[in-house]
């Protein structure tokens, strides 16, 4: 390990003239710059809370290098316990690492946090940079890049359960340009990622959107009640949510104008999904036996790696059956789902499908204690509403079909965007490639 780490380091100093610094020597001076959580179960499920101050786990920290830090499924502490472990508290600019597990994983705190300062858990380590003399954005891509996440690989302790610990991190070499070149870096990068970010929060909208006219048309019924209500100007009738008065106007007439004594409109009836859709079983494909390819590869927890082969083609939506029970995923292309997931079939819009299972709790159907499961014939039995008219499915396709092919506009910008980041981001670390190629290389 020794003569590895080494030969990377030479490997560095023959790539660039950038000086070579540890990890330490890029720490702040102050107390508790480089430390891990809390010791033991100091701060475990007990002490949780649903407020307070948040807790940074692994699951926070994604591997995604735009993100750099998920906020998703936070747990909290309370501010008393917190203040017990002053050492272990992230706050802007820290950059986080996992010591236990997945030890590749970095996650930075920057100004997007959704909170101003963290207590990290006692499988995670937190260092507090020297910012004199190294962004924390710039150590956030080098640790990021396949130079970084090599070193930290380099470095593991253990073997069943991977380790990776403050003495390991304290020594790990880092190319360090000056801060003037580090700053064209970051903002060159950052601006790919802060493009990424505006494009998910967009697609995030969007997918609101859709969601929002589906439970309005289909759950709450609301262009019939509003016609209850005494409402006759189409726009009001569809709530707004249609801007073109002639369009609106077409769409109100395919609603009652009153409910039965069902609650539903007149005319509509329960039908169970089944008479929807088809929950078709995924098949297993081991990862030993999967091929370098381009074909995402499905399971309840999302895309679990690539193929060369897809199974099922697109569009369709992934439905988790085993582990992540009700997961739901949407794919427009070609992939393949394994024997842990369902996927969709049906003769209706596969947006309709999409938004219909957002809303029917599939999530909370588990029906088995040791591996989480759901069950097809017992989400078969859930009741839906179904329209009288059929063409009213089909609008509704044609408004979602519309939102999601600039979702998945967006989605393909991402993966060019993400592609030219993570392209670039090995070589601007090096000091392979300079500045001007990089931009160049963008614009």
């Amino acid at each position: 390990m020794r003569d590895e780490s080494l030969r990377l380091l030479k490997w560095f100093e023959q790539m660039t003239d950038w000086p070579i610094v540890t990890v330490e020597e890029l720490a702040a001076k102050s107390k508790g710059a480089l430390a891990t959580g809390p010791f033991g179960s100091s701060i475990g499920s007990k002490t949780f809370r649903e407020s307070g101050v948040p807790v940074i786990r692994g699951g926070n920290l994604s591997q995604d290098i735009g993100k750099r830090l998920d906020d998703v499924g936070l747990v909290f502490v309370d501010e008393v316990l917190a203040k017990e472990f002053s050492r272990s508290v992230a706050v802007e600019g820290d950059l986080v690492f996992t010591c236990w597990g997945t030890i590749n994983q970095v996650g930075l705190i920057d100004e997007r946090a959704s909170f101003p300062r963290y207590i990290v858990s006692n499988k995670q380590m937190k260092l507090t940079v020297d910012q004199d003399k190294a962004l924390p954005l710039f150590l956030y891509y080098f640790f990021s890049s396949p130079l970084g996440q090599h070193q930290i690989e380099m470095n593991a302790i253990g073997s069943s359960v991977p380790g990776f610990n403050l003495s390991k991190l304290r020594s790990i070499p880092v190319p360090l340009p000056p801060l003037r070149v580090q700053k064209q870096i970051v903002a060159l990068l950052g601006s790919l990622d802060d493009k990424i970010e505006l494009n998910r929060r967009m697609n995030e909208t969007l997918e609101a959107m859709a969601q929002v006219i589906f439970r309005d048309w289909f759950v709450d019924f609301g262009p019939t009640r509003r016609k209850l209500e005494g409402a006759t100007d189409p726009l009001t009738i569809m709530g707004g949510l249609v801007q073109d008065s002639e369009r609106a106007q077409a769409l109100a007439d395919l609603f009652p104008a009153a409910l039965g004594d069902d609650g539903l409109p007149e005319g509509w009836t329960f039908g169970r999904l089944e008479d929807v859709l088809e929950l078709a079983y995924g098949k297993a494909l081991p990862k030993g036996e999967r091929r370098d390819g381009t074909i995402p590869v499905y399971g309840s927890g999302g895309v679990g790696g690539f193929h060369d082969t897809a199974l099922v083609s697109g569009p369709s939506v992934i439905v988790g059956r085993k582990g992540t029970v009700g997961s739901l995923y949407w794919e427009d292309d070609d992939f393949y789902p394994i024997d842990t997931v369902f996927y969709v079939k049906s003769k209706l819009p596969m947006t309709y499908c999409y938004q219909l299972l957002q809303t029917l709790g599939l999530e909370t159907m588990n029906t088995d204690a040791a591996v989480p499961g759901l069950n097809r014939n017992n989400a078969y039995r859930l009741e839906v509403p179904q329209p009288y008219n059929s063409k009213l499915l089909s609008e509704f396709g044609e408004i979602a079909d519309v939102l999601r092919s600039k979702i998945t506009a967006n989605v393909r910008e991402n993966r060019t965007l993400a592609a030219t980041r993570d392209l670039l981001l090995p070589k601007l670390m090096s000091g392979e490639v300079r500045l001007s190629a990089a931009s160049e290389a963008v614009t």
